[in-house]
């Protein structure tokens, strides 16, 4: 499934790109640039995720927009969405929304390949047992969290790019889902604009 969501994603960020634009030096000289081939800087894109797991479900989104400052350094925003529904042991389901957004910076020393530092502040949703009522009860909990790691872009047209990058959390906030040194995967695109 995610292989399918990947290829759509692809389909048509290519769509996109090939909109009538034309690849010309310009668009050339910005190859080393760590998230898109656009002339303006700007660009947007993101990610999209589904994990489908016996009676566990993940849809998560991810758009981002970012700002080419030089062909070699970028800043940007995220915004983070996700959906879960879980089965726990009791056969109840329980559900969780859970949002927040994000800055970063990347720095591309070598072409394609770029360097990642992201200050991550997310509002998870959570379920506590309450003894006194013998059931689980919802609250929600702000995490902060500081994701540094490598990426890879590969133009895929002439204004768009395709990227993966691999981020691991150093804050480790007590709430942080993230476990110590566990790999976060992000596969995605960008579009210049």
């Amino acid at each position: 499934m995610k292989k399918t969501l990947l290829l759509i994603l692809f389909s048509f960020t290519a769509i996109l790109a090939f909109n009538g634009n034309e690849c010309n030096d310009n668009n050339l000289t910005r190859l080393n640039s760590p998230a898109s081939l656009s002339s303006s800087g700007w660009y947007f894109g993101g990610n999209i995720g589904a994990n489908f797991w016996n009676d566990y479900l993940l849809i998560s989104a991810e758009p981002i927009i970012g700002y080419n400052v030089t062909p070699q350094f970028s800043l940007g925003s995220k915004l983070h969405y996700s959906f879960i529904r879980d089965t726990k042991d009791d056969d109840q389901d329980y559900t969780y929304n859970n949002f927040g957004g994000s800055v970063f910076a990347r720095f591309s020393p070598v072409p394609l390949g770029y360097l990642h530092a992201e200050f991550n502040f997310t509002n998870y949703q959570e379920y506590n047992f309450n003894p006194t009522t013998n059931k689980y009860e919802s609250g929600r909990v702000w995490v902060p969290a500081v994701l540094v790691g490598a990426g890879y872009t590969q133009p895929i047209g002439p204004n768009a790019t395709a990227y993966a990058e691999v981020l691991f959390d150093v804050l480790q906030d007590k709430n942080s889902p993230f476990k110590k040194w566990e790999p976060i995967v992000h596969v995605g695109a960008t579009v210049g604009f």
